[in-house]
């Protein structure tokens, strides 16, 4: 009351007339007019006490409400975060104008900090996905709620181009008053509403398109069910690798490692092949030829259905090639263009099975509207295919009792290029110059995960492991000079950053975010003790993962601390166990490749990094038997032998 107190001593701010549209009694009314009507009483105008008090209440009123507007526009409420993340609100500089960036995936650090610079601001991050996440009432709410905002839709590379439609579409929705797309070198380019609504009128065209392919794929998954696999026989001098993911702007996680590893390796090995994909050749060798798959250009709702979009664009855009010698295809959420190619080019198919997408987005994210088309697909490719690769015996024998033949399953895990995690490609200048640009201490004990922050990795677990070190051992962290680097973002970053918050844990972690996939050896590299905490599925499924970072770790040579679960286990079966951890150094004849822990469990998971911290000599010994281990049976080369042998038994 005092602030609109104030205001009324504002000589803009006068007597205020009352609004139109504000309901007065017939009483009142009378008052106003002069207090007569029909010969009635006198002396009750506008100048008697009740109508000045009236009066002064109003102006009180009206300037409470201006004060409240101007509060709205200069410090706006923020929509609610997805899955308990905090926002914080940031205004530039430049204006009181709240910033917003609407991205797909998480940026990378480097172009993050530039952005943010550039916008003299941290903005507030929305994710697509996250929106994805909600129904699509509440993502709308979300949208219309940026009133007075600037919403950036930063694009990080050239790559990310092929994402602008969808930013656009999903821009459209919002109340944003000013748009911009932000391209690589930062400069900015702001997007009119009668663009919007043009791009909303092809949102609408796009959305009753991706229903009618839908519809179609549904109709077509059905007949491949029951029609036979063709006989193979292979084709022209080069294969073709088919990445047919909707993967714009992921930079960094296991599947870019995995993807560029057996491209490459073929290349490398003797295979020519060429490379298929939406989402640019991130790690992909120079000399391995390469075709930009066209995405659709305008994204429809549901966005599940564009996939099925994507899907007809693919084999529309590659049936008029020459028929390769095979088709290696990565399965992807409801896309079976590898089928409908293999079957008119009669070429062998090769089916990549990293577990099934219908039961990732139930389980991990959010269930998929159409899931029964989904699988249904999924079982197409799976009759189809030759040749089916998977990387675990669980998702071995999952295949099984799908029906497919065992003869027609190539089992082998995840692999490195042993040129790419080579230890002697960094130099100890160059680690301590990492440590120098991170703000970390170069002479810490520097324990590191890196990962995507997945439902899978356990990067929450080892935040609760980190929380308890923190609080219940800090006396021994100072002394240890133990600090955690932790490398990467996605879903868990909000459930890090809150058991993290504070600063009596800041000192001991940094959050270096999203890296790109070639720069994280150097991180592995500039570190003493790598961390792989992965954790069970939680519908107490088997886990039938292969952690590409487990591999990683083991090629770099340094000490690991990681969950005894399936194959993790399985590969570190001659380890040391948090429950028998020596108390002597070790010896020359020691085999052991790492410490296991049980999975989820933080009291293990304390005491084997400290174990890990306080033994220099152990952590020497264990990475050297585990880089031994990498580089005599987990290469990429192994793994694309091991392919290729069957593939030639398969079609002979």
């Amino acid at each position: 009351m005092d602030a609109a107190r104030r205001v009324l001593r504002r000589p803009d701010v006068g007597r205020l007339a009352v609004s139109r549209g504000v309901r007065l009694s017939g009483v009142a009314r009378r008052r106003m007019d002069g207090g007569q009507r029909g010969g009635g009483r006198p002396g009750l105008g506008p100048d008697t006490w009740q109508l000045r008090r009236w009066r002064r209440n109003r102006r009180l009123a009206d300037a409470c409400r201006h004060l409240h507007r101007r509060a709205r526009l200069e410090r706006r409420p923020l929509p609610a975060a997805p899955r308990g993340e905090p926002y914080y609100e940031h205004r530039s500089r430049r204006s009181n104008r709240v910033n917003y960036a609407l991205t797909v995936y998480p940026l990378s650090n480097g172009f993050r900090g530039r952005l943010e610079r550039e916008l003299a601001a941290e903005p507030v991050y929305l994710n697509l996905g996250e929106l994805r996440q909600l129904p699509v009432g509440r993502a709308i709410s979300r949208l219309r709620s940026l009133q007075g905002a600037r919403l950036v839709l930063p694009l990080e590379d050239e790559n990310s181009r092929s994402i602008l439609p969808v930013l656009t579409a999903v821009a459209a929705v919002s109340n944003a008053s000013v748009i911009e797309v932000r391209y690589p070198d930062l400069h900015a380019e702001r997007i009119s509403r009668w663009s919007l609504a043009k791009g909303l009128v092809s949102l609408a065209g796009a959305s009753a398109a991706a229903a009618r392919n839908a519809a179609s794929c549904r109709g077509e998954a059905s007949r491949l069910l029951d029609a036979p696999r063709i006989e193979p026989r292979f084709g022209g001098a080069r294969a073709l690798y088919l990445n047919a993911n909707l993967w714009f702007g992921v930079k960094a996680g296991g599947s870019i490692g995995h993807v560029a590893g057996v491209v490459n390796a073929m290349q490398k090995d003797g295979c020519d092949v060429a490379y298929a994909s939406a989402g640019g050749r991130t790690m992909i060798a120079s000399n391995v030829p390469s075709l930009a798959l066209e995405a659709p250009a305008v994204f429809g709702i549901p966005y599940e259905l564009n996939y099925y979009t994507f899907h007809h664009a693919v084999v529309e855009q590659l049936k008029r090639l020459d028929a390769p010698k095979f088709i290696y295809q990565r399965m992807s959420v409801a896309n079976y263009a590898g089928v409908k190619l293999s079957r008119q080019w009669q070429v062998p198919l090769v089916l990549e099975y990293n577990g099934s997408e219908a039961w990732i987005a139930k389980n991990w994210g959010r269930p998929l509207r159409y899931h029964d088309l989904a699988v249904a697909v999924e079982d197409a490719c799976l009759r189809h295919a030759h040749l089916v690769v998977t990387i675990s015996e669980v998702l071995r024998d999952e295949l099984i009792e799908k029906g497919v033949q065992p003869e027609r399953i190539v089992c082998y895990p995840n692999c490195i290029d042993p040129d790419v995690f080579a230890p002697s490609r960094f130099s100890a200048a160059g680690s301590l110059a990492l440590r120098r640009k991170l703000d970390i201490e170069p002479d810490a004990v520097l324990a590191t995960f890196v990962g995507t922050f997945g439902q899978w990795h356990g990067v929450d677990v080892l935040a609760q492991a980190i929380r308890r070190l923190v609080d219940e051992h800090h006396d021994w962290l100072v002394r240890a000079r133990l600090h955690f680097l932790l490398v990467g973002d996605g879903v868990k970053m909000p459930i890090v950053r809150e058991v993290l918050g504070g600063d009596r844990c800041a000192r001991f972690v940094t959050l270096a975010g999203l890296v790109p996939q070639a720069e994280a050896p150097a991180c592995l590299a500039a570190s003493d003790l790598l961390l792989s905490p992965h954790v069970a599925n939680a519908d107490g499924s088997r886990f039938f993962g292969s952690p590409t970072k487990l591999f990683e770790y083991m090629a770099m040579g340094k000490g690991i601390v990681a969950s005894d679960l399936d194959q993790i286990g399985q590969v570190l079966r001659d380890s040391l166990r948090c429950d028998a951890l020596p108390s002597r150094e070790p010896a020359g004849d020691d085999t052991a490749l790492a410490v296991l822990t049980p999975p989820g469990d933080v009291d293990s998971l304390v005491r084997s990094i400290k174990f890990m911290a306080d033994q220099p000599a152990w952590r020497a010994t264990l990475g050297r038997n585990a880089r031994a281990e990498a580089l005599d049976k987990y290469t990429w080369s192994h793994h694309v032998a091991a392919i290729l042998d069957r593939l030639d038994s398969v079609c002979r």
